[in-house]
């Protein structure tokens, strides 16, 4: 028997899922509007979650599976933001650039050919 705070529960545990899935696909494509929309939608599903402990043990393993789901999306979203990291770093390096922003001085590749995949 699901409880109403059971349902709520699985459902804002989902939300946050699909957020996360949301921003991992922004991520992969890069979509910038979608990715700023999924840090909303992310603070909302969390602001939404219920207390737990008051689920029964039948909610608690529905919960559990969304929340390994969202793990999941949330380890996609940190490998991809990393990826992403990386290829900006390394082509700045490859203009000359140590950083984002103005440029300062010039890096080991400035003027070289770089053949590098991300």
């Amino acid at each position: 028997m699901t409880s109403d705070q059971g349902t709520r529960a699985v459902a804002a545990v989902a939300r946050l899922r699909v957020a996360l899935e949301r921003t991992a696909g922004a991520l992969a494509r890069p979509d910038l509007e979608t990715l700023l929309a999924g840090e909303s939608e992310t603070e909302v599903a969390l602001a939404e979650l219920p207390a737990i402990y008051e689920l029964s043990p039948e909610e608690r393993r529905a919960v559990r599976v969304e929340v390994e789901k969202a793990h999941a999306a949330l380890l996609r979203c940190r490998r991809l933001g990393a990826a992403l990291g990386s290829f900006v770093r390394i082509s700045l390096e490859a203009q000359g650039l140590n950083e984002y922003g103005p440029r300062k001085g010039a890096t080991s590749y400035a003027g070289q050919a770089l053949d590098a995949r991300v």
